[in-house]
């Protein structure tokens, strides 16, 4: 581990732990409060939103070493494809009650079906990023992600029905902090809900698994398109142990 690496991890580490606690001591005092006036209650609920916007920024400051020269090592696996999607449906579905969206997938059972090689967390971590991104430009309307295999390789586009997006921005999308100039400004107003480098640290994921991540050309809205690579189970790296003990 790089000592680049190490600093990412500690301090997101520790500021999660604190953070976790001051939620945990705000969270008791609403739900057994009973007594609490109005404006203490008012208070507390936007110390308790605050914490969650922060948690969600703490997280894109912890992959935020996808974008060092160092990446962090994959841990490759076989899975199916539609269980990837269903991973990345479970950890986005609190937020999309949350903002009233609307979240449609589409895949064939053959789809969900192919096989597939990579890092299960890692891919969903990237894969939720984008959706999540496509809420946020989408309030209350609806967020498309299809899943379909060409010639083998998976591949997701996600679809918001958010405002077009200038084409010199577009140039620009994959740069840092550019993702915040997409999003409304009634959505995040002074209250950012992303550091805005998630689009970045998804390209680096998915290129770290051989694949890409683009924009493709629409009128309306914003259309994102993940390819994962076509690695093979045979492909996967054996752990040390198993290496030494096959060598015997």
């Amino acid at each position: 581990m790089s000592v680049d690496e190490v600093f990412f991890d500690r301090v997101a580490h520790d500021l999660r732990g604190e953070l976790s606690t001051m939620l945990a001591g705000v969270h008791y005092l609403l739900r057994f409060g009973r007594d609490l006036a109005p404006p203490t209650r008012e208070m507390l609920e936007r110390v308790s939103g605050a914490g969650e916007r922060l948690t969600r920024m703490l997280a894109e400051f912890d992959d935020a070493v996808w974008l060092l020269d160092t990446k962090k090592p994959l841990v490759l696996a076989p899975l199916r494809f539609g269980d990837l999607l269903d991973e990345v449906m479970t950890r986005i579905e609190p937020t999309v009650k949350t903002r009233g969206v609307r979240l449609i997938l589409e895949q064939t059972d053959a789809d969900a079906a192919a096989e597939l090689v990579g890092d299960v967390d890692i891919l969903a971590t990237a894969l939720t990023s984008i959706v999540d991104l496509a809420t946020l430009r989408a309030p209350s309307g609806t967020v498309h992600v299809t899943a379909e295999t060409r010639e083998g390789a998976p591949i997701v586009r996600v679809r918001d029905e958010g405002d077009a997006v200038p084409k010199d921005v577009l140039a620009r999308l994959f740069e840092p902090f550019v993702e915040r100039e997409i999003v409304p400004r009634e959505t995040h107003g002074r209250r950012k809900l992303r550091l805005g480098i998630g689009l970045p640290i998804a390209r680096a994921i998915f290129e770290a698994h051989g694949g890409s991540l683009v924009v493709e050309s629409s009128d309306a809205g914003l259309t994102l398109r993940g390819v994962i690579s076509l690695r093979k189970a045979s492909e996967i790296p054996p752990e040390p142990e198993k290496a030494r003990a096959a060598s015997g």
